[in-house]
């Protein structure tokens, strides 16, 4: 297996863009070649041995970008490492909690096959929210506020890391012991 693992994001107020960053550090800090970039920006996945993809969701769905990438490489994808997430909602979520897939890319991420699909927790800082909204999402009590939990995302890339490394331990660079990274 060659190549880097791509990280990319689809992003509207870059939550999603600090999600995905941290995933990559993660897997950076153990000695894995990552690629981070917008979704909107990646082209080839030739050279791409596994995939951290996540999303926005706003209204039910995905970004545009990321649902158009999703679309347009799920074969590549099928055929490597891939995981998925989505970055949203502004609630707390419940260990264990499953992403709701949107009705349109349901039979898409079914093809795919990824290795887990998560959901966190978003976030909405004042200056997202246009000036006229401000009011009616305090009227409304908008939960403004970073809410991401590092401590799931941690977690979670920790899971990917490991099992990146299990199946694939050349995928290490020189350098990196277990325990090291951690």
């Amino acid at each position: 297996m060659s190549g880097e693992v791509l990280v990319a994001f689809g992003t509207r107020h870059e939550s999603t863009r600090g999600i995905a960053a941290a995933v990559a550090e993660i897997l950076r800090a153990a000695g894995i070649p990552v690629i981070l970039e917008s979704i909107d920006t990646v082209g080839t996945l030739s050279r791409v041995r596994g995939a951290v993809l996540g999303s926005a969701v706003y209204d039910g769905g995905w970004l545009p970008g990321a649902h158009a990438f999703l679309t347009e490489h799920e074969r590549e994808l099928a055929g490597i490492p891939t995981w998925l997430f989505a970055s949203g909602p502004l609630d707390q979520v419940p260990p264990g909690t499953q992403a709701d897939l949107p009705d349109d890319l349901v039979d898409v991420i079914g093809r795919i096959g990824p290795r887990d699909v998560a959901l966190f927790v978003g976030s909405l800082q004042p200056h997202h929210v246009a000036s006229g909204l401000r009011l009616l999402s305090k009227l409304a009590r908008t939960n403004v506020g970073d809410h991401r939990d590092w401590v799931a995302i941690e977690r979670w890339a920790n899971g990917i890391r490991d099992a990146l490394i299990a199946e694939h331990p050349s995928i290490v660079e020189a350098g990196w012991r277990p325990g090291a990274g951690s």
